[in-house]
C-alpha cells in the first residue's frame, strides 16, 4: 500500500507526502519550513523520517522552504541534474542524487521513475511512484500532456494531477495579458477540461483516487474542477474518489491499495 497526502497545493505553495511501509518521501517543499513541519505532525510525522524530497523544478512555489529546511535537517535531495543547479545554492550541505526523465531509482522500498513535463522552467518533470503492486502519479505544472505521461501513467491506481486554471476565470481575471498567454500555453498549466481529457485517455477500472492540485485561486473555483473531472469519471464508468487537494492545510492521508 501507498498512502499520499498533499501539505500545501496552491500557485502559492505545493508541498506533498507519499509513504511505503518503511519509505516516507517529500514532493517539493514550496511552503515554509514551520509549515513543513507543522504539516507533517499533523500526518503523525517528522522531518527527521524523510528518506528524501523530490523536486518537480525550481519555481519558487515549489521550493521557497528547501534553505530553511536544510538548515535543521541532513537532507537527501533529488531532482534533475540541471535543476538542481538551480536548488543546490539554497541548499549547500544537502546530499543531492540526480534523477533524469526516462530513468527510475529505489528509495527505500518505492521505486521513482521521473518524466519530463512541459512548463517554463528548466528541467520540469512528474513522477511515477511503484511500491508493493501500486502505481501513483504525480504531475503538476505542465501545460501538455507528453506522450510519455500516457505511455508510464496508463492503468495506475491513483493520481495527483494538476488542474490549474478555468479558461473563462482566466481571461476574465485582472491578470497581465502575457500572464494570462503564459499560463493557456504549452508551457504552462493545465486547464480544467485538458486534465479531465487526459483521464480519459489513461484511466481504468483501477483508478482508486484522484486529486486534483494546483488550482489558481483566482483563475479556477474548486466546484468548476471537480464538476469537469467527474465528467470524465461518470464517462468511463469509474468508483474513482475524486478531491480537490487543500490550498493551504495538510489533506488527510490517502491510502492506494494493491
Amino acid at each position: 500500500m501507498l498512502r499520499f497526502a498533499t501539505l500545501a497545493s496552491s500557485s502559492k505553495g505545493n508541498a506533498s507526502v507519499i509513504c511505503s511501509e518503511s519509505t516516507t518521501l517529500m514532493v517539493d517543499a514550496g511552503i515554509s519550513c514551520l509549515r513543513i513541519r507543522k504539516g507533517l505532525e499533523q500526518l503523525g510525522l517528522h522531518t527527521k523520517q524523510l528518506n528524501g524530497i523530490l523536486f518537480t523544478h525550481e519555481h519558487g512555489d515549489h521550493c521557497n522552504g528547501l534553505g530553511q529546511l536544510a538548515k535543521r535537517e541532513q537532507l537527501q535531495i533529488y531532482c534533475t541534474r540541471h535543476t538542481a543547479s538551480d536548488l543546490r545554492a539554497k541548499a549547500p550541505s544537502a546530499n543531492f542524487c540526480y534523477i533524469e526523465p526516462s530513468l527510475s531509482c529505489m528509495i527505500g522500498d518505492i521505486n521513482v521513475t521521473c518524466f519530463t513535463s512541459s512548463h517554463d522552467a528548466c528541467d520540469p518533470v512528474g513522477y511515477l511512484f511503484e511500491s508493493g503492486g501500486v502505481r501513483f502519479g504525480y504531475l503538476t505544472d505542465t501545460g501538455r500532456i507528453l506522450a510519455e505521461m500516457r505511455r508510464l501513467l496508463k492503468g495506475i491506481d491513483g493520481i495527483y494531477l494538476e488542474s490549474n486554471y478555468d479558461p473563462n476565470c482566466l481571461q476574465n481575471s485582472q491578470r497581465d495579458y502575457r500572464l494570462i498567454q503564459r499560463i493557456a500555453s504549452n508551457w504552462g498549466h493545465l486547464s480544467n477540461q485538458q486534465a479531465a481529457d487526459f483521464i480519459r485517455e489513461i484511466a481504468d477500472d483501477k483508478m482508486q483516487h484522484i486529486i486534483l492540485g494546483h488550482l489558481s485561486q483566482d483563475c479556477n473555483r474548486p466546484e468548476l474542477a471537480l464538476a469537469c473531472m467527474q465528467g470524465a469519471i461518470t464517462e468511463l464508468e469509474l468508483s474513482s474518489q475524486l478531491q480537490c487537494a487543500p490550498t493551504a492545510h495538510p489533506m488527510p492521508w490517502l491510502n492506494i491499495k494493491p
